[in-house]
């Protein structure tokens, strides 16, 4: 992929030059994303990488480099939420409690695994929900992964917006690698094996896949896997999730995108090497066959190289 080369030229003299304006930081994060968004199409593959580097705006807590994202410090608290399923006016309710019960929780970044709409309208009303400031202090950002609902151009379109308004919202192809200071490091797998878009979709290949695992096993500290999909796993006989998506070498945690609605049980660990599966679960709050339950999300805790895991149920 062709770079294009940023010659500054240095200032005379002991003035400073005055602080980027707002559009000014804007700017560059749009161009970003409709940088990603020229990337190779039918479907997109989300997971390569020689994805575009990040570009976001300031974010308190938080260094961008080219990669990803890294927290200040070795604790870190993530909200991770999935599957909207589109701007249903009882889904966007229940999205505002379930950010609602993260604030409480001290998030510092808000994680979607993918399934939030397939529209721009109905991306900008979900990520949007999310992303809203909070009083008293600038919301958590929310590093939006596509899945197998988003359709790309409709993704990048609904983050540059969102961003023009002022909300922080990461795009989870690539922002690659978030890190909890020294303590953790989050690999992320946006995309599915199988779009519902199989021409503007997001997609993963195994090859991609099997990389992204070898270099998260290579990393010191908890390694964790934020993925839009779910790794092949077998639920009362039933058979659910991608063999690809299953880990060959050792790590120590995947949260994945949900296969059932409710969200995995408490639960907590180290490194470990256990490749322990957990979900936030669905955040629809439409009606399900056969059985209706209530829109749920959760709430992962990093503390040095120990992680929590808490679910959120909106009731």
């Amino acid at each position: 992929m062709k770079r294009s080369l940023l010659v500054l030229a240095a200032a005379c003299g002991s003035a400073k030059p005055p602080p980027p304006t707002a559009a000014e930081q804007i700017g560059p994060a749009i161009a970003a994303a409709m940088a990603a968004a020229d990337h190779t199409r039918a479907p997109w593959r989300c997971a390569a990488a020689d994805l575009p580097a990040l570009v976001v705006p300031p974010i308190p807590s938080w260094t961008a480099n080219e990669h990803g994202l890294v927290h200040a410090g070795n604790d870190l608290v993530l909200g991770v939420i999935a599957d909207a399923g589109g701007a249903a006016p009882k889904t966007l309710a229940a999205l505002g409690r379930l950010r609602e019960k993260m604030d409480a929780a001290h998030a510092d970044a808000i994680v979607t695994l993918g399934g939030m709409g397939a529209s721009q309208h109905d991306l900008e009303a979900t990520l949007g929900v999310l992303a809203a400031p909070r009083t008293g202090k600038p919301a958590a950002p929310v590093i939006a992964l596509p899945g197998d609902l988003e359709a790309e151009t409709a993704a990048t379109a609904a983050i540059a917006a969102l961003r023009a308004r002022g909300a922080i919202v990461v795009d989870g192809r690539l922002a690659r690698w978030i890190g909890a200071g020294s303590a953790a490091t989050l690999a992320t797998v946006p995309g599915a094996a199988t779009p519902v878009d199989d021409a503007d979709g997001c997609a993963w290949a195994s090859d991609d896949v099997s990389r992204i695992y070898a270099e998260l096993a290579g990393k010191p500290g908890l390694r964790i896997a934020l993925i839009a999909g779910a790794p092949r796993e077998q639920h009362g006989g039933e058979i659910t999730g991608e063999l690809a998506l299953v880990p060959e070498p050792a790590i120590d945690l995947i949260v994945h995108g949900p296969t059932r609605p409710e969200p995995s049980p408490e639960a907590r660990g180290g490194r470990d090497g256990a490749r322990l599966n957990i979900s936030p679960g669905t955040s629809d709050a439409s009606p399900r066959l056969p059985e209706t339950k209530p829109p749920a999300a959760g709430i992962l805790v990093i503390r040095g190289e120990a992680w929590t895991w808490s679910p959120l149920v909106d009731r």
